[in-house]
């Protein structure tokens, strides 16, 4: 098991060695982080606090099914998903695809080490009174994300559970502490704007668990049964992405902050926020890591998937140090947008 990870081969039977829980635990943690609660602060005030969580709710029930699809496929084959696009574009055919996605998810990568480390320096300013460490805290997240991700698929099981419990735990927390600092009911009833649409916000949930299909593969194909990978995926996402999104837009009617993180560390609660950046941002970016080294690998097939991943890891973090997001996240979104089309070609090919 430990080479197949790092292999293009069908994951052989006793290497299958997550259950529902652990594709629980990495989904769960692939949206519950500091973006996610951005995603959702753009739903209010243009929607009502209630609309937003309709558009959420119906938005993952939609996404997660996609989700849920592309998952089975690697649950069965046990291969990648760029390997998966082979069976509908060939062999060749699947090389700008995966070139594409190594691209992208080194771009998410530095964008999630960035969120990273912006966060935690409002963090420790709040807190503490001090600025100025903002690329250390650069350099020790790309370092921690790439350690983690070349812990592999088999140290992944132990660690992703632990950080779910701690990520349930303040995620409680949380959700108890921005609820009890404003009146819930009175936002609710709240109208909106009208500055966003219910269809436009509906689309901007539905674009998030969409932008993780070329990847979904990549992890269940590790999957003891196609039950396990396909419900452990819905649920975990669904849980962990809809409270970003609910907790996002909450917080940015009522305080016109885009996280709650941010109210917690007013709040003098500055660990627990220090955490939730923490383990957030590790079980999110670990993912863009794997996918983009195994991405490289279907196209440079004698490529060491290990070396792949320290690469992209660095690359990550230099491209964090000295690129601003707003300079290249448009190319990310634009070649994102491709993989809808090449899900919904790769689904009606499959089934």
């Amino acid at each position: 098991m430990s080479s197949a990870g790092y292999s293009l081969e069908p994951i052989p039977q006793n290497g299958r060695i997550y259950g529902f829980w652990d594709h629980f635990a990495i989904w769960f943690g692939a949206d519950m982080g500091i973006a996610v609660f951005w995603a959702g602060s753009l739903l209010t005030p243009g929607l009502s606090l209630s609309d937003a969580i309709l558009a959420t709710i119906i938005g993952l029930a939609v996404g997660n099914l996609l989700m849920g699809l592309i998952g089975l496929m690697g649950a069965r084959t046990g291969v990648p998903t760029m390997v998966l696009a082979r069976g509908s574009l060939g062999i060749r055919g699947s090389y700008l695809p995966s070139l594409l996605n190594y691209l992208q998810l080194i771009g998410w990568t530095s964008i999630m080490i960035i969120v990273a480390a912006k966060a935690m320096e409002e963090v420790i300013s709040i807190v503490f009174g001090v600025k100025g460490f903002y690329i250390l805290w650069v350099i020790i997240y790309g370092l921690i994300v790439t350690l983690w991700t070349l812990a592999g698929p088999e140290k992944w099981k132990p660690l992703q559970k632990a950080a779910l419990i701690l990520l349930l735990m303040l995620s409680v927390w949380l959700a108890y502490v921005t609820l009890t600092k404003f009146n819930f009911w009175m936002l609710l009833a709240k109208p909106g704007s009208g500055e966003l649409t219910f269809w436009v916000g509906l689309d901007l949930v539905i674009a998030m668990p969409v932008s993780w299909l070329p990847l979904v593969a990549d992890y269940t194909r590790f999957s003891k049964t196609v039950k396990h990978s396909f419900w452990g995926l819905y649920f975990g996402h669904f849980l962990g992405c809809g409270l970003c999104y609910i907790l996002g837009a909450l917080t940015n009617v009522a305080a016109k902050l885009p996280d709650p993180i941010s109210i917690i560390a007013i709040y003098g609660l500055g660990v627990p926020a220090m955490l939730i950046i923490l383990f957030s941002t590790t079980t999110t970016a670990f993912l863009d890591i794997y996918s983009a080294a195994v991405s490289f690998k279907n196209v440079f097939t004698k490529a060491n998937v290990k070396k792949q991943i320290t690469i992209v890891g660095v690359i990550g973090t230099i491209i964090a140090i000295f690129f601003p997001p707003e300079q290249y996240e448009w190319f990310l979104l634009l070649i994102g947008g491709a993989f809808t089309s090449l899900a919904a070609i790769m689904l009606s090919d499959y089934f």
